[in-house]
């Protein structure tokens, strides 16, 4: 994933921008188009016909939840696995993810689609489907093969991600215990048989137990946050306060963990 979801991103973001570039003169109508529709009522074509602002919002809210995890939790334990020397240092970066997944390859999708009217020229497709057909009426053939690509990268990247974050939780709950060796395969199966039977499964049903699932993850995230406030705020003020003044006037201080932070001796 490390080294193949860069490269996948950059293309597409490539490919995306080359859409723009094609169609320069329509950006100005198209940005227009979306302050408009943004606050004020549309009638709207293809798979949002009928949209309000409500629906606007609603939609836009669940599918940035789902497009960069922003408060699902999935971040914590991607970055909980990374080699730093402080927490707080780690977690600076949690704005990466979001920006570039949601501000930079969302934009560049939408753009693609109001750029080419292929909301308009194929109004019953929806999702990755809308998005392929866009990248084919700019590049032809290769397009929607480039797209074909990207989105079986990216999803099976996305299968990798989400096994390895939900696998990490299972460890967590049996810690090193027997019953952890015993439970992984059982968690393996259970992971992997929706993906094997529900792979052709109705986009609108998927997005719906999607919503669902993000909005239950986003209630289990801020529990978890509240409940450990007090040390997320140590952490914080541990790493502005003595880490960085420490290694600022030329020292090494130890490496910080959660909830272990060395006490300053002064």
């Amino acid at each position: 994933m490390e080294k193949v979801v860069p490269f996948m991103a950059l293309a597409y973001i490539i490919a995306g921008v080359g859409i723009l570039i094609m169609n320069i003169t329509s950006v100005p109508a198209v940005f227009v188009l979306i302050v408009k529709s943004a606050f004020t009522p549309m009638a709207g074509v293809g798979g949002f016909a009928g949209a309000t602002v409500r629906d606007a919002i609603r939609f836009g809210i669940a599918r940035g939840l789902y497009s960069n995890d922003a408060g699902t939790g999935y971040g914590i334990i991607a970055h909980a696995a990374g080699k730093t020397d402080h927490p707080v240092r780690q977690s600076s970066w949690g704005w990466g993810e979001v920006f570039l997944d949601t501000i930079v390859v969302c934009t560049v999708t939408a753009f693609s689609i109001l750029l080419t009217n292929s909301y308009i020229e194929y109004p019953d497709i929806t999702s990755a489907q809308l998005t392929t057909m866009a990248f084919k009426m700019a590049y032809g053939q290769i397009g929607s093969t480039i797209m074909a690509l990207a989105i079986t990268v990216f999803a099976w990247t996305t299968i990798i991600g989400m096994y390895y974050s939900c696998s990490k939780s299972v460890n967590y709950a049996f810690g090193d215990t027997i019953w952890n060796k015993r439970f992984t395969p059982v968690y393996m199966v259970y992971f992997l048989i929706p993906a094997l039977i529900f792979y052709n499964i109705k986009a609108d049903l998927l997005w719906a137990f999607t919503d669902v699932l993000s909005a239950a993850y986003v209630i289990i995230t801020l529990v978890f946050i509240y409940a450990k406030r007090k040390e997320i705020m140590r952490l914080f003020n541990d790493f502005w306060d003595r880490f960085i003044p420490a290694l600022e006037r030329g020292e090494k201080p130890a490496k910080v963990s959660f909830e272990t932070i060395e006490k300053d001796k002064n």
